[in-house]
This record gives C-alpha cells, structure tokens and sequence, in this order.
C-alpha cells in the first residue's frame, strides 16, 4: 500500500495533542510520549504537545503551551486540535476518560486519530523489527526463533486489548510464516507461565512504553531467561512510530 499524499498545511489541523496513559510511580518520566511528541513538532509545520491521564494536570499545561504557540486567546477554548492515543487498544481510558479531560481542559472539537494498537501499519513496524532482529542473531529469519509477544491484556474483562493484541500477533505470525507466542500481564495465559513453558529467544513487549509494567515485570524476567537473546521492552518506543502518526494525520485530514 502506497503511503498517504502529504497534507497541504492549510488543510491540517492547526495542532497536534500526543496523550498516552503515562509512566506509573512516584516520579514518573513520560519519556516515551514526551520524545514523541519532539519528533513528531521537528516533521510537522505546526505546533505539537503532550499529556497523560495519570497526570491530568498536563492537560492544562499542555493547553497553555499551545494557545501560546499558536496566538491564540487564554480564555477561548482550543478548536479543531489533531488528538493521537497513544495506546494500544481502544479501551475504557481512550473512550470515556480521554475525551472527559479533553473537554474539561478546553480542547473543544477535537479530531481523534486512530490508537496506534489499531495502526496497520504497527503491523508493518514490528514485522520489519522481528525480520533485523533474526538477521541479526546469526543471519536467521523469525521461523528459527521461539519467540514470546507480551500485552497488557485486562483484569477487568474488557477484551479490547486482547483482541487487538491477538490480531497484530496472527497478522504477524502469516506474514513470517512461523508461530508466535503471546502472553499477557493481566489474564491467560501469563507471560510468566508462558516463559516457562517455551522458553522465549526473543521477546517483544507490545507496551506503548518502557514503564512499570515493561521494565519491572516483562524485563526483569527476560534477564532472568538464559534463553532469551534479544529483549524489545516497550513498540511505542520505536523512532518508526512518528511515521506512523504523521500517516494517521494525513489519511485523517487527506487533501
């Protein structure tokens, strides 16, 4: 599939909101979101921000950060900005919480792209990795690999993030012509007893970043695997994803 046409400016939105969950713990770091969003304002001809929902006071922050960029009046609300979920499923926090804070930070209108767990072109990303990962071990391909993708998953039984985890990894697996494991922090199968049972060589968190969750549960099991050789802690790190969300901005807004 050919990439999108490019966007005249005049056509896109006048900013863009990055807005992921956000890092756990008593100092968190959003690195992820944060780095994305730098990238993402040197590639686009306008203004680019950042927020999380663990701290909603970023939303303000973020706000007023733009009016200002964008000359705009303190008081108004802020009309047509490009949001972009940086999430990997479309559940609870993307449907009911994000527009919540959205709306009572002033952001009116906005136009909301899609997750990056539903992108088609994560698909395309995390092949391409898996393909120079193998490479890489010997010259191999992904079929000589036991290889174990971790999720979220849901304690609560919203099944969005399962589904949307076991359509990239069955996407992937027909793609690479070999069997992919996945496993799940929050509901069966584990990625602990899944560890256990096939012994992963290569393992790949599909996490938006290297949080709580990437680093302190999936990580420090895969140092404790002698098995495994080669550890992506978090997708949504990948320098590949502002591609993607500069896609997602101009299929939204096509010229």
């Amino acid at each position: 599939m050919s990439p999108p046409r490019p966007t005249p400016p005049d056509l896109l939105p006048p900013a863009l909101l990055v807005v992921a969950h956000g890092d756990g713990g008593d100092d968190p770091r959003d690195e992820t979101v944060r780095l994305l969003a730098e990238r993402l304002a040197k590639r686009l001809d306008r203004p680019v921000d950042w927020a999380t929902l663990k701290r909603p006071e970023t939303f303000a922050a973020a706000r007023r950060r733009l009016t200002v960029a964008l000359g705009t009046d303190e008081a108004a609300a802020l009309t047509g900005i490009a949001v972009y979920p940086l999430f990997m499923s479309e559940g609870w926090f993307v449907r009911v919480k994000l527009p919540k804070l959205l709306a009572e930070n002033g952001f009116e209108d906005p136009i909301r792209l899609p997750v990056l767990g539903l992108d088609p072109g994560l698909v395309d990303l995390v092949e391409h990795r898996l393909r120079s990962i193998a490479s890489m071990q010997g010259g191999g391909v992904p079929a000589d690999f036991r290889i174990a993708l971790v999720a979220h998953g849901s304690g609560s039984g919203d099944p969005g993030s399962r589904r949307a985890a076991e359509a990239l990894v069955a996407d992937l697996a027909y793609r690479l012509k070999c069997r992919l494991h996945l496993g799940f922090l929050e509901e069966a199968p584990r990625f602990d007893d899944l560890f256990a049972e096939i012994a992963p060589q290569i393992v790949v968190g599909l996490f938006v970043s290297a949080g709580t969750h990437a680093i302190d549960d999936v990580a420090a099991l895969a140092a404790r695997t002698p098995s495994v050789r080669h550890h992506v802690d978090a997708v949504g790190r990948d320098a590949g994803i502002a591609s993607l969300v500069e896609s997602a901005l101009a299929t939204r807004c096509p010229p």
